[in-house]
C-alpha cells in the first residue's frame, strides 16, 4: 500500500516538475552592429516555431519569454542571421555581423518560401527600400529597371492611367496577352490595385523552375507580392509627398504666319493656288497682336494644375497573441489638362493570431476605392495637341470658334462632357497554418475577391462658330450617355502541405497541395441620347427613341488544380527541385481541359566544396544553375470558352413581318487547348569579399500551339476558326550585379542590370498577317512592315526612269526601292519596275533587344542620395499621318519640319511639301525612328534626423526627402514626343503604331515627409 501511495504521489507531482522545468524566462537585450550602434526592426524568433515573436526597437532593445533550449533566431536586413541558445540567462545581446550581399536571405517562392543560396530557379527579387524612394501611384511602373530580363513600359502619365506594361524573358505569343500573373500574399490579384507603400517584397520568378508550379498560367512569369506585417513592437508611421507634374514631351509648334506660309507652298506644290492671301496674313497680324494667347493652343490645353499628393498611415501593433497592421491611404492627382483627375482610398488590415506555437491564422483584409475622372473622348484632345492651325483662334469673342472640322479641344474641356470611372475592389484572406510536428505543416486558404468597375461617359454636342457669328455646327451628331457596369467575383481555395526532414548530409522537403479557383463577371451596358437638359448626365433623360440601346452579357471559368515541389540537398552542396502541375480549365472541352506541367532544376554550390575552403572569406557564394520546364497560357482567344464561337443576333424581313434570326458565322474548334512553353536556362550567382554581388542567366523559350485561323474550304460557308497552329521562340540572356560597401559613416552602393532577348516566330504555317504592325515567319512578334526608301527624286528625269509609285510623282518626293517581282532560277527577287506590296518588309522592331538598369546610392550619416537610369536599346518606334508628315491633315507645323526638300535644300530631313500627295505617306522605313532611351527615371535626396533627438519623446523618427521622375531623357525619337509612345495598354499586344494622340508621360518633383512614432 506504501508503495502504492509513492507511486500516486510521484504522479501526481511529476506534471508539476515538468511545468516548473518547462517554466517560460523573460529575456531582455540589445542588438548592435559591429560598431555597436542599435539595430532597429530586427526579427526574433524561436527555431521550429512558426511566428515573429517580436522586433528590436529603436534602441535595439527587445523582450521576449523563452524556454531553456530554446533557439533564438535574429534576422535583420542586411545582417547575417545569428542564432543563440537559452540556457537560463536572463540577458542575451547579440552583436550582428554586416552582410551587404544578404546570402541569408529568404525569398518568397510559390507556395512557401526558400534560402536565396538554395534556389535553384532564376527568382529576381525587389525590396520594400528599392520601392520607398521611388514615389509612383502605380505599383507596376514602379518595377521599371530594377530586374534583369523584365521589360516595364509605360505610355502615358494620366491620372489613374499609368499603369505600365510587363513582359518577362519576350513576348511569348502573339495571340493572347503576355502580362505575367500577379499572385498578392498568395492569391492571383492585380499589381496597380495595391498601395507600393503596403509592399514588403516582389519576387519575380522568370523561369520555368520557380514558375512552374502556377502551371496553366505561368507562361509569361509570375511576380509574387508580399504585403508587410505587424510586429509585437508598437510602431505608428506616416509617409506623405506633395509635388507636381509637367510634361516630359509636347510636340512644339509655329505660329499661324509659319502655319499660312508653308501651306501656300505646299498648295502651289501640288498644282493649285495659294491658300491664304496678303489679307489673311494682315488680318491675322492685327487679331494676334491683340490676343496672342487666344491663339496658343497649347496653352490653353495644359491648363490643369498637375498637383499629386500622397498619404499613407500605418499602425503596428501585437500583444504576442494577436497583431495587426492597419493602413489607410489616401492618393490624388491633379492631370495637365483641367477636369482630370485621380483619386484613390485604400484601407488594409494584415492580422495575425497566434493561440500557440502550432498554430498561425492570418485574417486580411482589404478596400480599395478608386475614381478618375477624364475628358469625354478624351483622345481628341491629345490628338489636336499639337495638330490645331494656329492661324485658327480659340474664341471669337464669348463664343467658341470653329477649331477644326468643328472640332475645338479647348471647348471639350471646359464643356464637352467627362468619362468618370470608378473601381471598387474588396479582398479577404483567411489562411491557416498549423505545425504539428516540427518538420511539417499543413496551410489552408480561402481568399474572396470582389470587385466593381463602372464607367459613365457623357458627351456632349458642343456648338462651335464662325468669325461672323454664324453657326458653324458640332463634331459630334448629339449629346450621348453611355453607362457600363462590371461585376467581377474571384474565387480562391487553396490547402497544401509541406514536409522538411534533414538527417546526417541529407535535406528533404516535399510540398503537395490543391487548389481550386472560379470567376465570374458580369457586364449591363445602358444608352440614350438627344439630351433636352445636357446638365442631367443620367439615362432617364436622354430620348425614349429608337435610338437607346442596352446590352448585358456574363463569363465564368473554373480552374481545378493539384500541385508539388520537392527539394533535395545534399550536404548543403547539390541542389535538385522538382516541380509538378496539373490543370484542369473550363476554358477548353474534353481531354485538352488537362494538362500536366513539370520542371526540373539543380544547382551547384561550388563555394561548399572542401577544395574551396581557404577561398570562402574572398568568393563568399560560387552557384551554378540549370533548369528546364514546362509552362502554359490559358487565357488565349477574345473569350472565356475559345473553344466556341458566339451567335450572331439579327432580323430578317420574310413576308412582309420581320423575324429574330440567329446564326453562326465562324465554325467552333473543339480541339482547341492551351499554348505551352517550354523553357530551359543555365545560371551562375557569385558573391565576392562579403560586398559584390553577380548574376548570370542564358535562356531559351520555345511557345507551341499559338492560336491563328488557317485556311478552310468555302464549301463550310463559315469563316475559318481559330486553331493552335504558330510557334514562337525566345533566347536571351541577362546579367545583374551590386556593389555595397561602407568607411565608417559613409555608405556607397551600386548596382546594374542589363539583358538581350531575341525574338522570332517561328511557324505561321506560311500565314503572315498585319499591314504595318506584323506577325511573319523569321522575325520578331510585332515587327514594323513597310517599304524601303531610297532617298528623295532629285529630278524629273530619276522620276521617268524609277519604278512607278503612287500618284502624281514630283522632285522631293520619297523614292522606295523595287526589291520583289518574279524570281530567277535560284529564287531571288528581280526588280519589276513598279512597287507594289510585294516590295514591302520587315523593317523594323518594336520589341526591345536590350534592357538595362543602372542604381546609385550614397548616405552618409542622415544623408541619403539615390539615382537611378533606366533603358532600352535596338528598338524601333513609328508615327505618321500629321504627327510627322508636314502638310498632312492640314496640321500645325513643328520647328523640326521646316527642314523639307526644295531645289535649295536636297539633302532636307523631310519629303517636299504636299497635301495631296498619296506617295510619301506610304508605311516605310522613313517614318521609323529608333526608340532606344536613356532616362534619368529617378533621383531621390533625403536627411534623416539623428535619433538621439527624439529619445525623450515619443517620436522614432522623421526623414524628409525631395524627389524628381523622368527628369530627363536621351533619344533620337521624333522631337515632341516619349520614345515609349508606342505602347498602347488598351491595344492588342498593348502595341499601337502610327499615332501619338496620348496623354504624355510626366516628371514629377514631389517633397515627402515619413514620421515613425
Amino acid at each position: 500500500m506504501k508503495k502504492q501511495l509513492q507511486l500516486i504521489l510521484m504522479l501526481l507531482i511529476m506534471p508539476l516538475g515538468m511545468a516548473l522545468a518547462q517554466q517560460s524566462l523573460q529575456i531582455m537585450g540589445k542588438v548592435t552592429n559591429a560598431d555597436g550602434t542599435p539595430v532597429q526592426g530586427v526579427s526574433i524568433s524561436i527555431k521550429g516555431h512558426l511566428n515573429t515573436i517580436t522586433a528590436t526597437d529603436e534602441a535595439g532593445s527587445y523582450s521576449l519569454k523563452a524556454e531553456n533550449n530554446d533557439i533564438l533566431v535574429f534576422k535583420g536586413i542586411g545582417f547575417k542571421t545569428t542564432e543563440r541558445t537559452v540556457t537560463g540567462q536572463s540577458t542575451i545581446n547579440i552583436t550582428l555581423e554586416n552582410d551587404l550581399t544578404n546570402l541569408d536571405e529568404v525569398v518568397v517562392v510559390g507556395y512557401g518560401t526558400q534560402k536565396k543560396t538554395n534556389l535553384t530557379g532564376s527568382v529576381s527579387t525587389i525590396s520594400a527600400a528599392q520601392l520607398e524612394n521611388r514615389p509612383a501611384v502605380s505599383a507596376s511602373t514602379a518595377l521599371q529597371g530594377l530586374a534583369p530580363g523584365v521589360t516595364v513600359t509605360s505610355q502615358t502619365g494620366a491620372p489613374g492611367g499609368d499603369q505600365a506594361s510587363i513582359r518577362i524573358r519576350g513576348v511569348n505569343s502573339f495571340s493572347s496577352a503576355s502580362e505575367p500573373l500577379v499572385i498578392i500574399d498568395g492569391v492571383a490579384g492585380d499589381l496597380n490595385s495595391i498601395d507600393a507603400n503596403l509592399i514588403e517584397s516582389m519576387s519575380v520568378l522568370k523561369d520555368a523552375a520557380s514558375a512552374a508550379i502556377y502551371g496553366s498560367r505561368a507562361a509569361n512569369g509570375v511576380i509574387l507580392v508580399t504585403t508587410k506585417r505587424a510586429k509585437d513592437a508598437l510602431n505608428i508611421t506616416y509617409k506623405g509627398y506633395t509635388g507636381w507634374q509637367d510634361a516630359t514631351f509636347i510636340p512644339e509648334v509655329t505660329d499661324g504666319r509659319t502655319f499660312m506660309r508653308v501651306f501656300n507652298e505646299a498648295s502651289v506644290n501640288d498644282g493649285g493656288k495659294e491658300v491664304y492671301t496678303q489679307q489673311n496674313f494682315d488680318e491675322f497680324d492685327q487679331l494676334y497682336s491683340e490676343n496672342p494667347d487666344n491663339y496658343d493652343w497649347q496653352k490653353a490645353i495644359l491648363n490643369g494644375s498637375g498637383f499629386t499628393q500622397n498619404h499613407f498611415a500605418s499602425l503596428s501593433a501585437g500583444s504576442g497573441i494577436i497583431r495587426v497592421n492597419p493602413s489607410v491611404s489616401y492618393v490624388k492627382q491633379d492631370g495637365l489638362i483641367k477636369n482630370t483627375n485621380f483619386q484613390r482610398y485604400t484601407f488594409r488590415n494584415n492580422m495575425d493570431i497566434n493561440p500557440n506555437d502550432k498554430l498561425n491564422i492570418k485574417v486580411d483584409l482589404s478596400v480599395m476605392n478608386g475614381d478618375r475622372l477624364q475628358i469625354a473622348n478624351e483622345g481628341t484632345i491629345w490628338n489636336y495637341l499639337g495638330r490645331m492651325p494656329t492661324n485658327i483662334p480659340i474664341r471669337y469673342g464669348d463664343k467658341w470658334s470653329e477649331g477644326w472640322v468643328k472640332n475645338n479641344p479647348v471647348a471639350f474641356i471646359e464643356e464637352g462632357g467627362n468619362r468618370r470611372l470608378n473601381n471598387i475592389e474588396l479582398i479577404g484572406n483567411l489562411s491557416l497554418n498549423y505545425k504539428p510536428v516540427d518538420w511539417l505543416s499543413v496551410t489552408g486558404l480561402i481568399a474572396p475577391r470582389y470587385r466593381t468597375r463602372n464607367t459613365h461617359n457623357f458627351s456632349k454636342a458642343l456648338m462651335t462658330y464662325y468669325s461672323d457669328g454664324s453657326e458653324a455646327g458640332s463634331a459630334a451628331e448629339s449629346t450621348e450617355l453611355t453607362e457600363n457596369a462590371y461585376r467581377y467575383f474571384y474565387g480562391n481555395y487553396q490547402f497544401h502541405a509541406t514536409a522538411s526532414k534533414t538527417f546526417n548530409d541529407h535535406s528533404l522537403s516535399l510540398m503537395v497541395g490543391t487548389s481550386r479557383e472560379t470567376y465570374d463577371e458580369k457586364y449591363l451596358m445602358g444608352y440614350r441620347r438627344d439630351y433636352t437638359y445636357d446638365t442631367y448626365e443620367v439615362l432617364s433623360a436622354g430620348a425614349d427613341t429608337e435610338t437607346k440601346r442596352n446590352d448585358g452579357t456574363q463569363d465564368q471559368w473554373l480552374l481545378v488544380s493539384a500541385f508539388s515541389r520537392f527539394n533535395y540537398a545534399f550536404k548543403d552542396r547539390y541542389l535538385f527541385e522538382a516541380n509538378l502541375r496539373y490543370d484542369g480549365t473550363s476554358r477548353f472541352v474534353g481531354q485538352n481541359r488537362w494538362a500536366t506541367f513539370p520542371s526540373f532544376s539543380a544547382g551547384w554550390r561550388v563555394d561548399q566544396e572542401p577544395f574551396m575552403a581557404n577561398l570562402r572569406s574572398k568568393i563568399n557564394q560560387l552557384k551554378v544553375r540549370a533548369s528546364w520546364g514546362i509552362l502554359g497560357n490559358q487565357n488565349i482567344g477574345s473569350t472565356y470558352q475559345p473553344f466556341s464561337e458566339n451567335l450572331a443576333l439579327g432580323g430578317i424581313s420574310m413576308g412582309g413581318a420581320v423575324s429574330q434570326l440567329v446564326t453562326l458565322n465562324t465554325m467552333a474548334n473543339p480541339d482547341l487547348r492551351w499554348e505551352e512553353t517550354t523553357a530551359s536556362g543555365v545560371g551562375l550567382d557569385a558573391t565576392i569579399f562579403d560586398k559584390f554581388s553577380f548574376t548570370f542567366d542564358w535562356y531559351k523559350k520555345h511557345t507551341n500551339g499559338i492560336l491563328m485561323t488557317l485556311n478552310i474550304s468555302p464549301l463550310y460557308g463559315l469563316n475559318p476558326p481559330y486553331q493552335n497552329a504558330a510557334k514562337v521562340e525566345n533566347i536571351g540572356w541577362e546579367v545583374g550585379g551590386r556593389y555595397d560597401n561602407k568607411w565608417n559613416d559613409f555608405k556607397f552602393g551600386l548596382g546594374f542590370n542589363f539583358s538581350d532577348v531575341r525574338n522570332k516566330i517561328l511557324d505561321m504555317r506560311g500565314r503572315p498577317s498585319g499591314t504595318l504592325l506584323r506577325q511573319q515567319e523569321g522575325y520578331a512578334i510585332n515587327s514594323i512592315f513597310g517599304y524601303v526608301s531610297d532617298g528623295y527624286y532629285q529630278t524629273q528625269e530619276e522620276i521617268a526612269n524609277g519604278p512607278t509609285q503612287f500618284g502624281t510623282l514630283q522632285p522631293g518626293d520619297i523614292l522606295f526601292k523595287d526589291i520583289a517581282g518574279a524570281f530567277d532560277t535560284d529564287g531571288n527577287a528581280i526588280p519589276d519596275g513598279k512597287i507594289t506590296d510585294a516590295d514591302k518588309q520587315i523593317i523594323g522592331n518594336t520589341i526591345p533587344r536590350y534592357t538595362y538598369g543602372i542604381n546609385l546610392d550614397l548616405g552618409y550619416k542622415g544623408f541619403k542620395f539615390s539615382a537611378f537610369l533606366q533603358g532600352v536599346a535596338k528598338v524601333d518606334g513609328y508615327l505618321d499621318s500629321h504627327y510627322v508628315i508636314p502638310g498632312a491633315n492640314s496640321s500645325a507645323i513643328k520647328p523640326w519640319q521646316l527642314d523639307y526638300w526644295t531645289t535649295e535644300n536636297r539633302d532636307a530631313a523631310l519629303p517636299r511639301l504636299s497635301i495631296t500627295s498619296t506617295n510619301n505617306t506610304q508605311n516605310s522605313d522613313f517614318w521609323m525612328k529608333s526608340a532606344s532611351y536613356l532616362r534619368l527615371k529617378n533621383v531621390h535626396l533625403g536627411y534623416e534626423f539623428p535619433k538621439e533627438w527624439f529619445q525623450n519623446t515619443k517620436l522614432g523618427g522623421i526623414y524628409i526627402y525631395a524627389n524628381g521622375q523622368n527628369l530627363f531623357t536621351k533619344s533620337n525619337f521624333y522631337e515632341g514626343y516619349d520614345p515609349e509612345i508606342n505602347y498602347n495598354a488598351s491595344a492588342a499586344q498593348n502595341v499601337s503604331l502610327g499615332g501619338g494622340n496620348f496623354y504624355p508621360q510626366v516628371k514629377v518633383y514631389t517633397f515627402g515627409l515619413d514620421i515613425k512614432f
